[in-house]
């Protein structure tokens, strides 16, 4: 899957190894390889496909070999900001990258049955949360604010985990965390 993503004339320029956008940088497990990841600028892709024309999509799809034709997916929307965006803005942006471009523009190499995924991961990453950013965890930030029966609704608004996207028989919900997390690496 690799190889056919970096020899596509098409996305070969929106390959990258730093996943970073808006000021938010993700972090690679230092055991990977570049050979073993490659990240696609999503929304730049659109914009060059369709000569700055380009609909609503996430920043980046990360794609890491696990061996064996055995893949991981990353799909992650990158926001440096200091409130939290539009919860149908987000769903818009994962909804067109799944259905659009990996189903339909680069259904070739994402639903090619050569390829098996052994999960694929959403994640809006975020400075919106200002405490769970110092925490360095949006999963550490819930637990206090669970905790001590903070009601901050304004700030998390679950209904972003409500919907559910199909992709290769998974099931996925977009999750948030704060940068540099998610550590994008391999699974065994």
């Amino acid at each position: 899957m690799l190889q056919m993503i970096r020899e596509d004339t098409r996305l070969r320029e929106y390959c990258h190894h730093e996943i970073s956008d808006a000021g938010v940088k993700v972090n690679v497990d230092e055991r990977l390889r570049a050979d073993e990841y490659i990240g696609i600028k999503v929304d730049d892709c659109y914009a060059g496909l369709r000569g700055g024309m380009s609909p609503k999509s996430v920043d980046f799809i990360v794609v890491v070999d696990c061996e064996c034709n055995s893949y991981v997916l990353y799909i992650l929307e990158l926001k440096g900001v200091k409130r939290p965006t539009s919860t149908k803005d987000i769903q818009e942006k994962f909804d067109t990258t799944i259905n659009h471009f990996m189903s339909e523009e680069f259904a070739a190499i994402f639903l090619n049955d050569r390829f098996r995924y052994k999960d694929i991961k959403l994640y809006l990453v975020t400075t919106a949360y200002a405490k769970a950013v110092k925490m360095g965890s949006f999963e550490r930030f819930l637990a206090v604010r669970d905790k001590t029966n903070r009601k901050d609704s304004l700030l998390y608004d679950s209904s972003l985990s409500d919907k559910s996207y199909r992709f290769r028989g998974k099931i996925c919900r977009i999750q948030r965390e704060v940068p540099p997390n998610p550590l994008i690496r391999k699974i065994t």
